[in-house]
Parts: C-alpha cells; structure tokens; sequence
C-alpha cells in the first residue's frame, strides 16, 4: 500500500481563536462546511500524513509516495489554480483528487476556466498513479465539463466524499422513519447576503427559526460568524445593515442583535456538529454540507438549490433538494416539508454504488481504505 500525503487545509480547528473571528474562519477555508470533506477524506484515506499547501516541495515529495487532494468546486472562472498545478508538478508524485465540482449558473451551461485552472486539471489527470480516471467528481455535469478541457480518460462520478462520513449501511432507515414525524423544530443552515435574489426565502427560513425556537447554522461568511459570534462592532454599519435586511428586515437593530444571539451559531468540529443537529426534526436551507452532515447523522434534511454545483451534488447522491425555481408559495413550518421527498432504499443503492467507485479510484491507487467504506461499497 502507497503512503497518502493529504494536501489540503486541516479537517480540525486545533487553536480556538477567542479574539479573531478572521482566523477561525480562514482556518476552515472560508467555509465551514469545507471541514465536512476534509473530514471524510482523512477518515477513508489510512496511512497518511496531512501537509498544507505551503509545505515546501521537498518535504511533500518526501513524506509519501502519492498525493490526495480533497477537492470542491474549484472547476469554474473564479478560480485561477495556476501556482497549485506549478506546485504539483514540482513534487511530481502521482495526484489523485476527491470530490471535485464545477460551478456554473444551472445545468446547461458551461463553465469557463482560468488558463491556470485548465493547466492545473491537466496535470493532475496527467499524474493519474494506474493510467485510469483518479479525479472522483460530484456529477455528470462536473464530469462532462472535464472532457472538455482534458482529452484523456479523468473523471469519475463518487459524489461528494462527505456522503461516507457515516459509513452505517442503513443510516436512510433513520432519515425516512424522521420524515414520518411531525417535524417541530426545524433548524436552518444559513445563507449570505450576497446572493440577494434568494432574500425572500432566507427571510421566511428565518422565520421558521423563530417560530420553532431552533438554530440558524452559519457556515460562511466572515460577517455572517461576526453575526453568530455576538461581534457585531466589528462589523460596519453597512454590513450589519445589509445582513439584517437580507435576513430580518422588520427588526429593529436591538431586536435583530438578540435574534442573532438567541439563534445564529457556527460549529467547527465535524462530531461535535453532527451530534448536534440531532436534537432538530429537520434541517433545511441553502447550504449542501449543512444539510448532508443532518442526513449523515440519520436527521431528516432537504437542501434548497440555486446553482449547478447545489443542484448537482444532490441529485447524484440522492440528497432531498427543492431548486428555488419550485418553491411557488412562501415557505412555513407546516408546508416545508411538502418540497422534499426521501426514499430509503433509493439513497442506500446510489450510495452503495458511489462508494463502489470511490472505492475503486483509492484501490487503483494503492491506497489504505477504511475497511467500514469497503463494506458499504458490498
């Protein structure tokens, strides 16, 4: 078996950062929910060491024999990859990448790529350790979109490595018995205000967060974990104007400070989040690992979609999703649920044969994979 360097930023927040919000929030990539598959991908990945991106050339090369890169939506024209592919190139081992993504508007566009972003997904599919496809993807789409720019076989469609993060054969038996329920406290995961055409909806989440006395989980941004964190003076004026209005925008500015330190909180520990929402009865809203780590925790979720990566994500793995396109009515406690549907046996089976590929593209590799992984691949 080949030793695996992990090149990514950390799954753990090891320091807490009491004073620097900025801090907390880059250690996780500017997303919390990014720590969702870093976590999945040390959990699979045995014998290996993890290194950051800034780990000099010689000291990747010499600490295993292959590197892994957990991977997000990279594939898209807001990113320019140039200097990683530069990197990758100069540690030369063989490259095998999880769980990448493109984003673009919907699903039948395409996506436009930096010179540096198609050099860096050619060198990868290029540093392939068998000669077969060692880019595990999201989807169809991501994976049509890859042919485009890389004329050798690359791609394989796994789904997001945070679909294993609990590796229970039957954790959907759990889902679909909670689906039954009545559902009396719904959390939300939290949107941001740059996205403006989905204010509406963010309000009336928020809403349902009010009236089932429940959480509104952040993930992203940096105003918005000032906002969970009770750090409103480090926020100007305009920014805690702007996030009030995008989420209560009837709320006086004393009454929106209490709502943020009643409801609004950001978690930095994949366990600990998890363990958490299983206090809830259903978790919805506009961010995918928000709602996929309540699935993995066997907590009824559906994820509401505006964009090809959302969309794709949960379509390729079964995860309930409403697009914002269906949602004809505003959204209430009592008929949330009537925009979501979920079918034990059909999530068990496309996540069996997710699994069998991922499987596949680490044993190509010669990697050490979690025995509980190969047992849910059958």
């Amino acid at each position: 078996m080949r030793k695996a360097v992990i090149l990514d930023g950390n799954p753990f927040v090891h320091t807490y950062y009491a004073k620097s919000s900025r801090q907390l929030i880059e250690e996780t990539g500017g997303n919390t929910g990014n720590l969702a598959f870093r976590f999945a991908v040390v959990s699979h990945v045995r014998n290996h060491v993890h290194l950051p991106w800034s780990t000099p050339v010689e000291r990747i090369r010499s600490a295993g024999d292959l590197v892994v890169l957990p991977l997000a939506n990279q594939l898209g024209r807001h990113t320019d990859l140039g200097r990683q592919a530069d990197k990758l190139e100069a540690v030369g081992l063989p490259v095998v990448g999880i769980g990448l993504g493109a984003q673009a508007k919907d699903m039948d566009a395409t996506i436009e790529l930096s010179e540096g972003t198609q050099r860096w997904l050619q060198v990868i599919a290029s540093q392939s350790p068998s000669g077969a496809a060692n880019i595990g993807v999201r989807g169809a789409f991501t994976k049509t979109q890859i042919e485009r720019f890389c004329t050798m076989p690359a791609a394989t469609v796994t789904g997001c490595p945070s679909n294993f993060l609990n590796l229970d054969f039957d954790v959907g038996k759990a889902v679909e018995d909670g689906f039954r329920r009545r559902f009396d406290c719904i959390a939300v995961t939290a949107g941001i205000s740059h996205i403006p055409q989905l204010a509406g909806i963010e309000q009336q989440l928020a809403g349902i967060v009010t009236e089932t006395q429940s959480a509104y989980i952040v993930q992203h941004d940096l105003e918005m974990l000032h906002l969970a964190r009770g750090e409103f003076a480090a926020l100007t004026p305009e920014q805690f104007g702007r996030n009030k209005d995008y989420i209560q925008p009837r709320a006086t500015d004393d009454e929106f400070k209490a709502w943020c330190r009643r409801y609004a909180i950001g978690l930095y520990d994949i366990r600990a989040w998890m363990e958490y929402l299983r206090r809830f009865d259903f978790v919805t809203g506009t961010r995918f690992h928000g709602v996929m780590l309540a699935l993995q925790a066997g907590v009824p979720a559906g994820c509401i979609a505006h964009d090809s990566r959302t969309f794709e994500m949960c379509t390729t793995m079964g995860v309930p999703v409403c697009h914002v396109s269906q949602i004809d009515q505003p959204l209430t406690k009592d008929n949330v649920r009537s925009y979501f549907s979920f079918d034990a046996d059909k999530y068990r089976e496309i996540r069996q044969q997710l699994a069998s590929r991922y499987l596949g593209m680490l044993d190509a590799a010669e990697l050490d994979a979690e025995p509980r992984l190969r047992a849910l691949a059958g």
